[in-house]
Formats: structure tokens, sequence, C-alpha cells
């Protein structure tokens, strides 16, 4: 799907009358030298791609009278979950925040791991994430996401798209004002976040069993917004 969308203003000032009459006051160069008028416009075109990566945040959790024994339930956990992963091929899994502390009503220690994954093919990585919530790992959270090639090649192709509409649009305020344009003197192109929805997740109705979350991606929409001064003149 491809959308866009116009803002424009028109700046009607002469650029030949940057000087006052009688003024004894040094004045400032024209910032677009010329006989003209300054047409400014802003342009936002978007395209939707179809998210190219899955990612998934699990965390193990212990509980337990003394340091050594929790923070070695994890370790445990977390070596064999790495394990898991690395037997999936197309997989990519690192470990995160790694947090210990002592709880007092009741007296225990709690520690706690996180596991990243990520992966090309959702059906894999979320078979794997089914498996490891049976090992007592916990999600928070699977997101689909566009790859940084993928995002970059979206993002031209809609400044691409915003660019064709602007240059349009600003022949069409020539035409109408029995003006042409002369030139585009500025350009200005602005990119901002891809807005990244996080799926329904359904999980296992029994923490033995290893059945996977469901996790339904939706396309992700790469906006790309063209900023440009246009100089109109005479025809």
């Amino acid at each position: 799907m491809r959308r866009t969308s116009l803002a424009a203003t028109l700046a009607l000032s002469l650029l030949a009358s940057s000087i006052l009459p009688g003024s004894a006051v040094a004045q400032v160069p024209a910032i677009y030298p010329g006989p003209g008028t300054l047409l400014r416009l802003s342009e936002t075109a978007d395209v939707t791609r179809a998210p190219d990566e899955v990612r998934a945040v699990l965390r193990f959790e212990a509980r337990e009278a003394t340091a050594a024994g929790v923070q070695g339930s994890v370790n445990r956990a977390m070596t064999a979950a790495l394990e898991a992963a690395r037997g999936v091929s197309g997989i990519t899994a690192s470990t995160g925040g790694y947090r210990t502390y002592r709880q007092e009503d009741p007296a225990r220690w709690v520690a706690s791991q996180t596991l990243n994954l990520r992966g090309a093919e959702p059906a894999k990585l979320l078979e794997l994430v089914g498996t490891l919530q049976s090992r007592g790992l916990v999600v928070d959270g699977i997101n689909y996401i566009l790859t940084r090639p993928a995002t970059r090649a979206a993002r031209q192709e809609a400044a691409s798209l915003a660019l064709d509409a602007l240059r349009q649009r600003a022949e069409a305020v020539a035409a109408q004002m029995e003006m042409k344009v002369e030139r585009i003197a500025e350009v200005q192109l602005e990119t901002s976040e891809i807005a990244v929805p996080r799926p329904m997740m359904m999980q296992a109705a029994s923490a033995r069993a290893a059945t996977p979350p469901v996790a339904q991606a939706e396309d992700l929409v790469v906006p790309a917004t063209v900023q440009a001064v246009v100089v109109l003149a005479p025809r």
C-alpha cells in the first residue's frame, strides 16, 4: 500500500525586494539570490512491508534460600537454553541482563536472566520458544521487525514517492500562478521510527506442554517526509 499526504505553504515575498529604500544599514545577502517567488512544500509518503525478522525475549527466574543456590539454578537453566537455541538453524541467541537480590518477606534470594532470540523463520523461533517455556522460561515479549537493509530500502522508496509528489505539486502550484518552476533550492529529508506492533500471544495452557506460542505478524508502515524550498519564476 502506498499513501501520500501534503502540506504546503507559499511565501509570496519577492527575492529582489530585500533592500529597504533610504536605509543606511548594511543589507543581508539574500539566501536565494535572483528574482522569483519562494514556495515551501512538504510531502509525506509511506510504504508497507512485511516483517523479515522475529525477535523474542525470555526470562528465567529462580528463588532459593542461598545466593549460590539461586544463581546456580539460573546458570544451569540459561546454559541449557543456549544449547537448545544453538541446535536450531537460523536462530541467533544472546543473553541479556542478570539480576540477583535478597527478598526479606519471605527471606530468600531471587535471581533472573534474560535470553534474546531472533531469526527470519517465525515457525522455528516460536517452536523453540515453546520448548523453552516448558523448561521454566517465561516470555517477556515477541516482536516482528524489519532488518536494517529492508528498512533502508523501504525508506528510500518512500522518500522517492514523496519527492515525486512534491515535484508534481510544485508544478501544479506554479501553473495556477501562471509561473514556472525555476529550480529546487533546498531539500530536507526526514524519516521517523517505524511503529512496531506487539503481536497477540497465547501461551500454552500447561506449563509442561511444549506447545509454541501464537504470534501473528502484520505489515509495518515505513514513512518518509520531504521538505523543499522551490523557486518560482515568471514564464
